[in-house]
């Protein structure tokens, strides 16, 4: 039964505290006290308020647990954020935040794989998003940016800029 489980994933998050990876998967309701998601008669809050600061470390999986992604929109009725905003500040526990929608599974295993070798979380940039992964843009490795930062553009199908391949 659905008390059952839920029995089992509480006292499994308590006698195993700090010794796992909580994995959050979408934006968190917050408007009247979370009442707009629920599992199994609890709220969505609720549950990320007693689990999340008995893990290791939380993984924010996809853009919506990451910042709150399009849930939390205007005008956004339910309160929705993402995970580090509905918890607060006081949240002891460290965040890794790999956004996308979806999200790139590389980017949550490589996470995974890095503190299985090294013990440690992977550096994090200011978004609390994994360096390895968010530290270049696409921009930054187009074969064609050099003509951009040399100002050369293409202005029609059929111009000059066009025909050399900028």
């Amino acid at each position: 039964s659905g008390e059952r489980v839920e029995k089992i994933l509480f006292d499994s998050a308590a006698a195993n505290a700090g010794q796992f990876f909580c994995v959050v998967e979408g934006a968190i309701p917050t408007a009247e006290g979370g009442i707009y998601g629920m599992i199994g008669g609890r709220t969505m809050l609720s549950i990320a308020n007693e689990i999340c600061p008995k893990a290791k470390a939380i993984l924010a999986i996809g853009t919506c647990a990451s910042f709150g992604g399009l849930p939390a929109a205007q005008p956004n009725p339910t309160g929705a954020k993402g995970l580090k905003a509905a918890l607060g500040q006081t949240l002891q526990v460290p965040v890794v935040n790999i956004p996308g929608c979806p999200p790139n599974p590389v980017t949550f295993v490589g996470t995974i794989a890095n503190y299985l070798l090294s013990g440690t979380l992977p550096p994090l940039d200011g978004l609390g998003r994994p360096l390895a992964f968010y530290s270049r843009r696409v921009h930054d490795t187009c074969y064609r940016r050099p003509n951009y930062d040399a100002g050369l553009f293409v202005e029609s199908f059929d111009d000059e800029n066009a025909k050399r391949g900028y």
